[in-house]
């Protein structure tokens, strides 16, 4: 039997692969959430793609990540690019606590879905009040939808 010592395997098909079905299962999930409320927006699962994504280096994924939002906004009727700016501050943010702290514990894979949830109320309450735009309710369905992504979050680690 034959080795192939000079073969190696390709990681860039195997992340262009995966990246691809992340997005194709995110239009498929937001064109479902649009229908059914109570699917959450997965902001908390977006997020810690993108903290992951940008740790690794991986430009493909936080494209991915960066098309997701611009889908999301635009399924929402929101101001384009303003949850991606999100997602730069609180990972500077959270990147800052990380260093402190062990980034390992599951309370991170919580602060990672509460934190986009809390900035993306916040960020479009300013809005709100500079534009004529409408502002985001932070009511019981939010709730609901950070457990049940802290529970993807802290599954997935």
């Amino acid at each position: 039997m034959s080795t192939f010592p000079k073969l190696q395997r390709n990681s860039f098909i195997k992340d262009l692969l995966k990246n691809f079905g992340f997005l194709v299962f995110y239009i498929f999930y937001i064109a479902l959430s649009s229908i059914y409320a109570l699917f959450p927006p997965l902001l908390g699962v977006l997020f810690a793609k993108y903290i992951k994504d940008y740790k690794e280096a991986n430009f493909l994924g936080l494209f991915v990540v960066f098309s997701s939002c611009l889908l999301f906004e635009v399924q929402k009727a929101n101001m384009v690019g303003i949850i991606f700016l999100l997602f730069v501050f609180l990972g500077v943010v959270v990147g800052k606590i990380a260093a402190w702290l062990d980034e390992e514990n599951i309370l991170f894979g919580v602060v990672y879905v509460v934190l986009p949830y809390i900035g993306y109320f916040f960020a479009s309450q300013c809005l709100g009040i500079l534009s004529a735009q409408r502002s985001v309710s932070f009511d019981l369905w939010v709730l609901w939808y950070i457990i049940a992504e802290a529970l993807v979050v802290i599954w997935k680690r």
